[in-house]
């Protein structure tokens, strides 16, 4: 079962990546070796948060959560890729804030559904030593 608390640290999570990475690329020159910087650096951030949803959420919710982190991770590529293309970043940072709020949203919409250990993208540590979570 996934808990509030449980819901509420991983929406902080999110957002402290988000607003975290936002302050420290700040001074990221408008170059192509730093938007790469940028674009990398969000996307590694992103992993780092996949491979922690397991730890905070549980089944649907977490299967969820890590979808819409690998969404971010395509985002981030595809937006150095835009970047290089001299595309304008509307688009991109129009995607990147609808996906950050279906993370959020899709956190504190509750389950109705029954969770199921196999929709896991990265798999729990109980899996590997076959239990099971109530």
């Amino acid at each position: 079962m996934n808990s509030w608390r449980a819901r509420c640290l991983s929406g902080a999570s999110i957002l402290l990546a988000m607003y975290g990475h936002a302050w420290v690329t700040d001074q990221l020159p408008n170059t192509p070796e730093g938007m790469l910087m940028f674009h990398g650096s969000a996307a590694l951030l992103d992993l780092l948060l996949l491979y922690a949803a397991p730890a905070l959420l549980h089944g649907r919710l977490c299967a969820d959560a890590q979808r819409l982190l690998l969404a971010s991770i395509v985002g981030n590529f595809a937006g150095w890729l835009l970047y290089v293309a001299y595309v304008s970043p509307t688009f991109y940072n129009c995607f990147m804030w609808v996906l950050t709020y279906a993370q959020l949203l899709r956190l504190f919409i509750p389950d109705r559904h029954a969770d199921l250990p196999w929709l896991d993208l990265v798999r729990h540590r109980d899996h590997f030593s076959g239990s099971h979570h109530p």
